[in-house]
């Protein structure tokens, strides 16, 4: 077996750790801030933390990490993650700024917010990103104090969402603070990259213990290839007010944020195999005339959002050890994305057009919760409820327009329904408690999540109008397209120990049900496709959605924690078993293939976590994980065959990772050079399209100025990522993890890119 050259160096690592022990039997702390969060135990040397003696697999970033590692463009909180084992973060763009066209996975998993990864702001999933646009990235990082993520087995008052199959992110808040103070900070790099930060905050108000903050930024870059450009506006308040002599605690934000998105042309697999030639290639930067040449000009695929949200929490004291909060949230958005279909050129035979999506989304709920202090018990129990109608998916308006000679013409509507609610509810319980060296946590949900109801309209003869306007043209309601909702349920338990060994050292053990929430749009797209084939059978879309299952996860973490404050090591082996994995299968019957939940499969691993402060002035650090992530059975192809795929590899998903760092400071000089490694990934299930190993390093640097105009700090900035300019492919978009030969699409990573920058702070 090829062994990846980021092992080596992690066995070097590791040979030091007599030295590192030796000399850090003394120091030692029962505590430490990150921010808002407080994590106990000791701080370990490097940028991962985790508390001693949790059982739960989560590391946090504290908010200098994630001020370093989020990248320039501060928007994208999964850039900072690519520092944990397991987690593979790439995106199109070098500034995190693409909102859609990025991957990321978690221990083998596509982590999307629309399905597997639950991505909460203080506990609330605020802002699901349901594909191809609709949702950003609501935060800023400068207004993040934390990041927290938890792998594997997830406590039952976390991990909310759409699913957390793959993890639970949560970002905790730069609360308004209790001095005064203002935050200023200007950045300019490659490709046309500018962004404008500035965040105020009011201090604590005399009279009444009121603060206040308030923060907005601009972010605009060009593409780095082809024509075209991304920007990001996004303003947030949010105010703190102490009630009752501080008793009851009240805080409230706001948040706007819009942007407009030129979309980067994906390859096909033929193309990554020359990306000397390719790596630059993109949509056409002008119309030509020519409706085969046309259909792939950048003005045709395109997004641009505004999106909203409002959410909260207040706080009571109670009884003597008894504390109740109540977090409500509501979020929206609205926009459109134009797109074609660019990975084949079509014949002039056919129609040649683009796509028109309509975009809306409308979400609101709370997570209700009583805390009970029963020393050496903690005792939570509480109640998550979530109302959200989204469109896509399923499609609820998409207008076609046919390419002219010099224009277009409407073409007509391919889809025009209406999309009901998604309703989730989700009563919880959770204990955890401390019996001397002994640790033990357990918990249950009970998950009701709803397939929401979709009326489908005849869209004949309905002309180039809006989609709310579309429906009062339409001559009636298609019932065999049209399906009522469904209600899908899931007992989601956990329970884990720790034992603490020695001072330093902590072995522990959790096990822990997780679940994802099915995609429907592609089912729906292929039943409206096929629909007098099923019908002909006798089956209706309401039978494909009742057929539906929620797809559950049997996780298994195996660990050890070693840390001295000087230097700290925290190896973990994994396992986890999916059911009702969604697969696109084959049906004889019908003769075409659409999603069914009839797939198992499963993970296993390591991860690392290392970390030394091995000099005054300079700290390694650095993780691994090997994932072994695969189908347990066969799968039937379109063609009726069967696909032989038990014990390949799931697509976009390395065997190996690995990512290497030092930290050096000098006065007021910080220098962090960081080094990832990602295997070999196949690009189609059959394990055929074959996608080389790459190697990142970006370096960060930064210098602390002396105060001028009496401010506080003042720091410049040097970001430089991917140094030695590496050509590689950074993101594989497949429709599912079955995805088959010559299906898949890939998007290179972005070039050497320089962006200076300085903040200043009173």
């Amino acid at each position: 077996m090829r062994t990846p050259r980021f092992i080596t160096a992690v066995l070097a690592l590791l040979c030091l750790l007599p030295c590192g022990m030796a000399q850090g039997q003394d120091r030692a702390t029962s505590e430490y801030d990150m921010g808002e969060a407080v994590v106990t135990g000791k701080k370990t040397p490097g940028p991962l933390q985790e508390e001693q003696s949790q059982p739960a697999t989560e590391t946090v970033l504290d908010q200098d990490t994630v001020t370093t590692f989020a990248g320039p463009g501060q928007t994208n909180p999964y850039r900072a993650l690519n520092l944990l084992p397991s987690v593979n973060a790439e995106g199109t763009d070098p500034y995190g700024l693409v909102q859609d066209q990025n991957s990321l996975r978690i221990r083998g998993q596509s982590a999307s917010t629309y399905g597997r990864l639950s991505r909460t702001i203080e506990g609330l999933p605020i802002g699901i990103n349901v594909g191809n646009g609709s949702m950003g990235n609501f935060l800023d990082m400068e207004n993040v104090s934390s990041l927290s993520l938890g792998r594997g087995p997830i406590a039952a008052d976390k991990g909310f969402g759409f699913g957390n199959s793959a993890g639970a992110l949560d970002m905790l808040l730069r609360k308004p603070a209790d001095t005064p103070g203002a935050t200023f900070s200007e950045q300019y790099g490659s490709f046309g990259f500018t962004r404008s930060f500035a965040r105020l905050d009011t201090g604590e108000s005399p009279l009444l213990g009121t603060r206040f903050l308030g923060s907005a930024s601009y972010s605009q870059t060009d593409k780095w290839r082809g024509k075209g450009y991304t920007d990001r506006t996004n303003i947030m308040a949010g105010l703190a007010q102490p009630l009752f002599y501080g008793h009851v605690r009240l805080e409230a934000y706001g948040i706007y944020n819009a942007f407009h998105q030129d979309e980067y042309r994906p390859l096909t697999y033929a193309q990554t195999q020359n990306m000397s030639l390719y790596r630059g290639f993109d949509f056409t930067g002008e119309r030509t005339g020519d409706t085969t040449t046309d259909y792939a000009y950048y003005g045709y695929n395109y997004q641009d959002m505004q999106e909203w949200t409002v959410f909260g929490k207040l706080e009571a004291d109670l009884w003597s050890g008894g504390l109740f909060s109540f977090k409500p949230y509501y979020a929206g958005d609205g926009g459109s994305r134009r797109f074609t279909n660019v990975t084949s050129i079509p014949s002039k035979a056919k129609q040649i057009g683009f796509n028109l999506n309509a975009m809306r989304e409308s979400q609101w709920g709370f997570v209700a919760q009583i805390e009970q202090d029963l020393h050496p018990v903690k005792l939570k129990g509480g109640f998550w409820y979530q109302y959200i109608t989204a469109f896509p998916p399923p499609v609820a308006g998409q207008r076609f327009y046919t390419l002219q000679t010099w224009g277009n013409s409407f073409g007509g509507w391919k889809m025009l329904n209406t999309v009901g609610e998604r309703l989730f509810k989700a009563p919880f319980i959770q204990a955890s408690g401390d019996f001397g060296k002994l640790h033990a946590t357990a918990g249950l949900k009970y998950l009701s999540a709803s397939m929401p109801r979709v009326t489908s309209y005849d869209t004949s003869g309905v002309p180039d109008v809006s989609y709310d306007d579309a429906r009062d043209y339409s001559s009636g309601v298609v019932t065999s397209k049209s399906t009522d909702a469904t209600e899908k349920h899931a007992w989601l338990p956990n329970v884990g120990l720790s034992y603490d060994l020695t001072d330093n050292l902590t072995a522990r053990a959790m096990y822990g049900r997780n679940y994802a929430y099915p995609l429907q749009g592609p089912l729906y797209s292929a039943y409206n496709s096929n629909a007098a084939a099923f019908l002909a059978q006798g089956i209706t879309l309401q039978h494909l959605w009742n057929d539906i299952k929620l797809e559950t996860s049997d996780n298994i973490d195996v660990g050890l924690r070693y840390n001295n404050g000087v230097f700290s090591i925290a190896p973990t082996l994994f396992y986890a078993y999916y059911h009702h994995k969604q697969v696109t299968a084959y049906d004889s019957l019908i003769g075409a293939s659409y999603l069914q939940p009839g797939a198992d499969a499963r993970s296993f691993g390591a991860e690392l976590e290392v970390s030394w402060k091995a000099l005054s002035w300079l700290t390694l650090f650095g993780s691994g994980s090997y994932n072994n992530f695969q189908f347990t059975k066969n799968i039937n192809s379109s063609l009726g065959t069967t696909l032989r795929v038990r014990n390949n590899q799931v697509p976009d998903v390395p065997l190996w990772l690995g990512k290497l760092g030092a930290t050096a400071t000098y006065d007021k000089f910080k220098g962090t050079v960081l080094y990832r490694y990602v295997d070999s990934r196949y690009g189609d299930v059959q394990n055929h399209d074959y996608i080389r190993p790459y190697n990142i390093v970006d370096l960060y640097l930064s210098y602390d100025l002396p105060p001028v105009f009496r401010n506080k700090e003042c720091k410049l900035t040097l970001d430089v990522l991917n140094l030695f300019d590496e050509r590689y492919v950074a993101t594989i978009r497949s429709a599912s993890d079955d995805t088959q030969t010559a299906s898949a699409t890939y998007y290179p990573g972005s070039p050497l890119t320089v962006v200076g920058g300085i903040t200043i702070t009173f």
